[in-house]
Parts: C-alpha cells; sequence; structure tokens
C-alpha cells in the first residue's frame, strides 16, 4: 500500500510541493480535507519513497456540481504540478 503523510506548512528539506491548477472558484480538498491555498506542502518525507494525495476538486456549473479527482504521487525534495480539469468530471450525488 502506498504510503500517506498528512499535509502542513513544514518546509523542511524533505518536504514535496503540489502546485494544483483549478478554476478560482472550485473548492479543493486534499484526502477528504478542505485546503484554502492551491500550492501545498507536505510533512517531512522519507527520501527514496513514493507518497500519494487524492486531490478531490468541486465546481458547480448550471446549478450542478461537477466533482474531479486525482490521486497524486509526490517524493520528498520535489515540486508537482498538477491541473484538473472539469471537461471529463462527473456530477456530484446529492
Amino acid at each position: 500500500m502506498p504510503a500517506k503523510a498528512a499535509l502542513n506548512a513544514d518546509e523542511s528539506a524533505a518536504s514535496a510541493t503540489i502546485v494544483v491548477n483549478l478554476p478560482a472558484d472550485a473548492a479543493l480538498k486534499v484526502d477528504d480535507q478542505v485546503v484554502e491555498s492551491r500550492t501545498l506542502v507536505t510533512p517531512a518525507l522519507d527520501q527514496g519513497r513514493e507518497f500519494h494525495y487524492t486531490l478531490t476538486a468541486e465546481i458547480v456549473r448550471d446549478g450542478e456540481t461537477l466533482t474531479a479527482t486525482k490521486e497524486v504521487a509526490v517524493r520528498a525534495g520535489e515540486e508537482t504540478q498538477v491541473s484538473i480539469d472539469f471537461t471529463t468530471a462527473t456530477v456530484a450525488q446529492r
């Protein structure tokens, strides 16, 4: 099973950065936790290992909530760019 590490503002050398590109009015969650920033910094990660986060974005278009999800792999000391596109998003169930 891939490792997960909770997100926080730790700026240590072994942190990873995730830069998320999505519409300004979209809401973003990381592992089901709402985040305000589009630039995310992980806590210190073990070198040489891959960690995974699930990014979920929601946006309302024409009265319907669209949801898009991406699984993102990160490594210590690296920056990962992620674009979340709603063209293939699913309509959220209410």
